[in-house]
């Protein structure tokens, strides 16, 4: 049964500006194909978070600790000697938003996992509502985006993005929707400030696609004339859009974050100069041919998962179903999701890595243009048999790609197993000292490395996956660690003064060179960003070191530093009490 046209505010009112936002103005009903499918499709998505407790996601185990201190920082007396919650509004706020609730009902682990779960299917949901406001049916097509949930954000454990995408393109749809309608700005505002808890990424992002909305109504015909009053116009409405982030932002946390990306490239100059500077070193590294291999690793962040192969192969498979289909003539383009997936492509390849003191930055924007383009396009099956093929290939597809990840995921346990051995060694109230194998045994950011490990233990390629899996010492043992995240301008969470020089502030959660505890002479700019390295006089400051890839450590033949005694050595953990 067709449902009638459904008008979005004015943009299915053509000819005119924001006829251009959209190709069509036809309505469906929902499809038996797609009621069908779409269960399947969710199932697929959440098994591996029912069948796994601790995925081995980069930066999760960290963000859970972090939690779990906010949640009992006032009841715990040891808690509150080492950590105090900070009320002020970074940009990054909304895991403890959803989780800090979720956890007080539910046990952490569980919590964390239903964190995820609304992370993947609000994503899900946001582009298929996208791309239902833009053409007025629901559609099979957006369910492609379900071949870009587990992507490199999820696997690098960015959990407020991760969800903050989600609302982006619940808001974007809201933005569009509301075309022409007093309500348009007021809701605007609202998901601006929503977003700018959410994560300061996903804030901006938001602006870059309101930005394409409004740029492609100066095009094509019926566009709007693009007069000084009508530029000034839009100019306020985007004024009024930002006027509340941004005073918080440079009131708050601003300084805190440019502070940190100067010190982290070893640069005093002023921020626009800096910006300036990093700008022109990404566009000039585009030039090697060094840098093009890990951009064209970069591209596959949309589908990255465990298997090269497979992750091409889904890529491929997309993007030429789209050219087939509309050399077929049965896809059609929204503009202005084009003209985001074009800035968003641009940002890829221009704004650099790290920015504002977060790192990864370029591989969220190829995300975001990933499921732009899917949720920005529609496809019109010339049959029920085509649109039936098209879902038997996805569901396939996606059910080989949710069993490798499954697979990874299961075997990641092992490792946290082992973990939990070492750790009931820890008595509660105890520090620990965070460690890597290191350079002299090659690792972590080897080639060796890379091809010797199995692929759950190298997150994003360049990190292990294990470096944040610590963290749970604090959750489990109740013991202190340098490597939580605890950075004033970027998290609600600080370290008291007595054990400032115990924590990292810049680079948090790098584990230390385990040579570095014997010869600190030979540490990098990177290992010396802080005013007092955590690890130096690390015998008086900690009671035990523990220290990952102990498997490569052992391979290379090394040894304990002096002052330290063996006292569990696992697969990939190993334990050394400090002696005194």
């Amino acid at each position: 049964m067709q449902e009638a046209p459904v008008d979005h505010s004015g943009l299915s009112q053509a000819p005119g500006p924001a006829a251009a936002l959209r190709t069509d103005a036809g309505a469906g009903a929902w499809s038996p194909p797609l009621a069908l499918v779409l269960p399947v499709i969710l199932a697929l998505l959440l098994l591996p978070l029912v069948l796994v407790e601790m995925p081995p996601l980069l930066d999760y185990p960290n963000h859970l600790a972090r939690v779990d201190v906010l949640l009992h920082v006032r009841s715990d007396p040891f808690l509150a000697d080492h950590y105090t919650a900070s009320l002020t509004p970074v940009p990054n706020l909304l895991m403890e938003a959803v989780m800090l609730p979720l956890a007080s009902v539910l046990p952490l682990y569980v919590a964390g996992r239903v964190y995820m779960a609304l992370a993947g299917l609000l994503t899900l949901f946001g582009a298929m509502l996208l791309n239902r406001t833009l053409f007025g049916r629901w559609s099979l097509w957006p369910l492609c985006g379900a071949l870009f949930i587990h992507n490199a954000t999820l696997i690098g454990g960015f959990m407020s993005f991760s969800l903050g995408l989600g609302f982006l393109l619940v808001g974007l749809s809201l933005w569009i929707a509301l075309a022409g309608r007093r309500w348009q700005l007021p809701v605007g505002m609202g998901c601006a400030l929503f977003l700018y808890f959410a994560h300061a990424i996903v804030l901006g992002s938001f602006l870059l696609c309101l930005f394409a909305v409004e740029a492609v109504k100066y095009m094509g015909q019926g566009r709007k004339p693009l007069t000084l009053a009508n530029l000034g116009r839009d100019a306020l409405r985007f004024a009024a859009l930002l006027a509340l982030p941004v005073a918080l932002f440079a009131g708050t946390v601003g300084t805190h974050l440019l502070q940190s990306d100067a010190a982290a490239v070893g640069a005093r100059d002023s921020t626009p100069v800096l910006l300036l500077k990093e700008i022109y070193w990404r566009l000039k590294k585009l030039t090697e041919l060094k840098q093009w291999r890990y951009r064209l690793h970069d591209m596959l962040a949309p589908v990255l998962n465990y298997n090269t192969l497979l992750d091409v192969a889904t890529l491929l498979l997309i993007l030429g179903g789209m050219v087939a289909a509309r050399l077929a003539g049965w896809l059609r383009a929204a503009p202005a999701m084009m003209l985001a997936v074009g800035l968003f492509v641009l940002a890829f390849f221009v704004v650099p890595d790290p920015f504002f003191g977060t790192y990864f930055v370029s591989i969220r924007f190829w995300i975001l243009a990933a499921f732009l383009l899917v949720a920005g396009t529609d496809i019109r099956f010339p049959s029920a048999r085509a649109a039936a093929a098209f879902a038997a290939g996805l569901l396939a597809l996606l059910t080989v790609r949710t069993g490798v990840l499954t697979l990874n995921w299961l075997a990641y346990e092992d490792d946290v197993a082992d973990l939990r051995r070492a750790m009931e060694r820890i008595e509660p109230g105890r520090s620990i000292l965070i460690a890597w194998a290191g350079q002299e045994a090659g690792c972590c950011n080897t080639r060796e490395f890379l091809l010797t490990q199995p692929p759950w233990r190298h997150a994003l390629v360049a990190l292990p996956s294990l470096i944040h899996l610590p963290s749970l010492i604090t959750v489990e043992r109740r013991a202190f660690v340098p490597t939580l995240f605890s950075h004033p301008g970027k998290q609600p969470l600080t370290v008291t003064q007595p054990y400032r020089d115990r924590c990292m502030a810049i680079y948090e959660g790098v584990p230390v060179d385990v040579r570095l505890l014997s010869r600190p002479e030979e540490a990098t700019l990177r290992d010396h960003v802080e005013p007092c390295p955590h690890y130096i006089g690390w015998r008086d400051k900690y009671d035990y070191v523990l220290v990952m890839f102990s498997n490569v450590f052992h391979a290379a033949g090394l040894k304990p530093p002096p002052g330290a005694e063996e006292v569990y050595r696992g697969t990939v953990f190993d334990l050394w009490r400090v002696e005194r």
